[in-house]
């Protein structure tokens, strides 16, 4: 019983790098009337989604990564963040406990951080310039 009530925990902390969860925060940060962050929130999940289309990485690992970046720029706010991120430690450690593909998991990480990044700089240079 102990096993299949970690299983099904495991389960509901992997939810959270999900494409509803995802859509949740955006309609959050729609509701903040943030072009800004909108924007990087867009921009990030779809290179991401391009990304795993052509790689076939981890979906989850990379688009709860990008969730909790975007959410902690948003929140500014260092208790949250700490609490995201821990979350998201929860996440990966319920990927491995669940036997997900190790190389998968890693490239959604890594494609996960190269999306923030590249939305993030892009977003940034695009709204100076305007």
């Amino acid at each position: 019983m102990k096993k299949g009530l970690m299983k099904d925990l495991a389960r509901d902390i992997i939810a959270l790098g999900g494409i509803p969860f995802f859509a949740i925060v955006i309609v959050r940060i729609i509701i903040l009337d943030t072009l800004v962050y909108l924007s990087q929130f867009l921009i990030a999940g779809s290179l991401f989604f391009i990304a795993t289309f052509f790689f076939r990485n981890n979906f989850y690992s990379g688009l709860s990564l990008i969730a909790l970046v975007f959410t902690s720029i948003v929140y500014n706010d260092l208790r949250y963040t700490i609490f995201g991120g821990f979350v998201y430690l929860l996440l990966l450690v319920s990927l491995f406990y669940l036997k997900y593909d190790k190389k998968k998991i890693i490239w959604g990480v890594f494609f996960g951080v190269i999306s923030a990044i590249s939305s993030y700089f892009a977003v940034d240079f695009i709204f100076k310039n305007i």
